[in-house]
C-alpha cells in the first residue's frame, strides 16, 4: 500500500479492493512511525480521521472524487476546533472557529483528514521552523530542510505520510518544497483572496487586502494535482489539453537578476530540455535583462511587505524587519528599501507599487512571447542544510546568499502571478531532489497539467526516500 497516488487510492476504494479506513488506519501508522523524525505534522487527528474513513465506507450514497483517500492541510488553513498558530507565538492559543471553503470542499469530495503540517513563523521562510513547532527535516536527508513554507506538507507527502498536501505560495512556498523533495507542486493563477480561509489574513480582523499569494496542491503525480484542482477550484471548469509534446515551443532560462542556477539545477533543466526537444518540441532561449529583473525583485519584496504588514503591529513589523535584515545586507538582490517602504503600510506607495506591477507583467508577457510553456529553475540548488540564522548557502564552490539562493525565480512567478508547475527530474549526486519549474500564460493550469502527464509518461516521476526506519 505504499506509495500510491491519491488516483489509485480513490479507485481502489471505488473498486473495493481495500476501506477507507484500511488505507487510513495506513497512514496513521506511519505518520506514527516516521513523523518524529521528520516532524511534518504537527496536528495529527487520528480519531476523527478514523471516525470519517469509517463513515466513508458506511456511505451509500454517490461519492466525491476524493471518496476516503487521506490528505493533509497545511496549518495555516482554518479548520474548525483545530490550532491555527503560523507558528507565532501571539496566536499558540487560536482555535479556528470556521473552516476554510478549499478545506470544506476537500471534505465535501470525501477526503479524510489526516492533520495539519508544518509551517514557519508567519509563513515567511523558504524553511520550516519556528518558536512553537519543531524543525521539519528533509525526508531525503534529515539534516537538510524540506523547504517553506509549505515544508511540513512536503515532507509528510515524501515519506508517504498522506496522498495529497493543501499548500500556498507567495515566495516558492508550494515551489521549492517540491523541488526540494522531488514532487509535482501546483502554483495556480494569481488566486489567493480573504475569504478563503488561508492565513494570513490574521484572523478575525477583518482584513480584505491579498496580493501574490496562490493556495495550491501539492502531490506524487500530476494526476493527483488535476484531482486537486478539479475539487478546490471547480468554477475553474479545467479544461486539459491534448496535444503531444511535439506541439509546444518551449522557453528556457537559467540565469534571472544575474544569478545563475547552480550545476545540479542545470542539469536538471538540461535534461528536461533534450526530453522535450528529444520528443519534438521546439526550445526558445530566453534573456530578462538585468534592469526588469531589478523592477521585478523590488517590487516583490515591497508587495510582500504589504501582505505581511497589515496583519502586524509597529513593533512586531520592526522585529520582522530586523530578523531578516542581515541576510537582507548580504544578498546581491538590495532589497532593503522595497520592503520598507511595503512595511510602512503607505497608501500611496502600494498605489504605485500596483501601476508598476501592470506594467512590469506586460514586460514579462513580451519576453515570453511565442512560448507555449516556460521552463526555468526553481532554486540555484537543491535543498540545503537547516539554517536558521540564514547564513550563506554551500553551492558549487561558492557560498551564496541565502535571499538569492531561494527566491529570485520563485518571486518572478509570484510578481507576474502566472501559474508555475514544479515537477522532479531525479537527484543530485547526494541524492537530494532536483525539481524544475514550468510557467505558462495566465489561466493555462490545464496546458501544465497535460505537460506534466506527458512529462510523467516519458520517465520523471516522483522516487521515494530510502527512510531510515523503515
Amino acid at each position: 500500500m505504499n506509495y500510491l497516488t491519491a488516483t489509485d487510492i480513490a479507485n481502489a476504494i471505488t473498486t473495493n479492493k481495500f476501506s477507507s479506513a484500511a488505507v487510513t488506519e495506513h497512514y496513521l501508522q506511519r505518520i506514527e512511525q516516521h513523523n518524529p523524525q521528520l516532524n511534518a505534522y504537527v496536528d495529527v487527528y487520528r480519531k476523527q480521521a478514523m471516525a470519517q474513513a469509517q463513515q466513508r465506507d458506511q456511505d451509500s450514497g454517490p461519492r466525491g472524487s476524493l471518496h476516503g483517500v487521506p490528505v493533509s492541510i497545511k496549518e495555516c488553513y482554518l479548520y474548525e476546533g483545530t490550532p491555527t498558530t503560523l507558528n507565532y507565538p501571539p496566536l499558540k492559543n487560536y482555535v479556528g472557529k470556521q473552516t476554510s471553503p478549499l478545506v470544506q470542499r476537500l471534505i465535501d469530495a470525501g477526503a479524510v483528514l489526516l492533520g495539519k503540517t508544518n509551517v514557519p513563523q508567519l509563513l515567511a521562510d523558504s524553511q520550516t521552523f519556528g518558536p512553537l513547532y519543531p524543525t521539519a527535516n528533509n525526508p531525503f536527508d534529515l539534516s537538510c530542510t524540506p523547504g517553506g513554507s509549505t515544508g511540513g506538507g512536503a515532507a509528510a507527502l515524501a515519506a508517504d505520510l498522506c496522498a495529497l498536501e493543501l499548500g500556498s505560495d507567495i515566495g516558492g512556498s508550494i515551489r521549492n518544497p517540491s523541488a526540494y523533495c522531488g514532487l509535482f507542486g501546483l502554483k495556480p493563477t494569481e488566486n489567493g483572496h480573504s475569504h478563503d480561509g488561508h492565513v494570513p489574513p490574521l484572523p478575525e480582523q477583518e482584513l480584505g487586502f491579498s496580493v501574490m499569494n496562490c493556495t495550491g496542491p501539492l502531490a506524487r503525480s500530476p494526476e493527483d494535482l488535476e484531482l486537486a484542482c478539479r475539487v478546490l477550484y471547480p468554477e475553474q471548469q479545467l479544461q486539459l489539453e491534448s496535444k503531444p509534446l511535439s506541439g509546444y515551443t518551449f522557453g528556457y532560462f537559467d540565469t534571472f537578476h544575474g544569478l545563475q542556477a547552480g550545476q545540479s539545477v542545470q542539469a536538471g533543466l538540461g535534461k528536461l530540455k533534450q526530453l522535450v526537444e528529444a520528443q519534438g518540441a521546439t526550445l526558445k532561449p530566453i534573456t530578462i535583462d538585468a534592469q526588469l529583473a531589478k523592477r521585478v525583485m523590488e517590487l516583490w519584496a515591497e508587495l510582500f511587505g504589504f501582505s505581511i504588514a497589515q496583519n502586524l503591529p509597529w513593533l512586531i513589523r520592526k522585529i520582522f524587519y530586523f530578523k531578516f535584515r542581515p541576510a537582507l545586507k548580504d544578498s546581491s538582490l538590495d532589497l532593503i528599501p522595497a520592503l520598507q517602504r511595503g512595511l510602512s503600510l503607505d497608501f500611496m506607495h502600494f498605489s504605485r507599487a500596483l501601476h508598476r506591477r501592470r506594467e512590469v507583467i506586460d514586460e514579462l508577457n513580451r519576453c515570453f512571447a511565442g512560448c507555449d510553456a516556460v521552463l526555468s529553475p526553481t532554486a540555484l540548488g537543491p535543498a540545503f542544510t537547516h539554517n536558521h540564522k540564514h547564513q550563506r548557502i554551500a553551492l558549487d564552490g561558492e557560498q551564496i546568499p541565502y535571499m538569492d539562493y531561494c527566491f529570485p525565480f520563485v518571486a518572478l512567478f509570484n510578481l507576474s502571478g502566472q501559474p508555475v508547475l514544479t515537477v522532479p527530474t531525479g537527484c543530485d549526486a547526494k541524492g537530494l531532489p532536483i525539481g524544475i519549474s514550468i510557467s505558462a500564460l495566465h489561466h493555462h493550469e490545464g496546458r501544465l497539467l497535460h505537460i506534466g502527464k506527458l512529462l510523467a509518461q516519458s520517465g520523471l516521476q516522483f522516487s521515494p526516500p530510502e527512510l531510515s526506519n523503515e
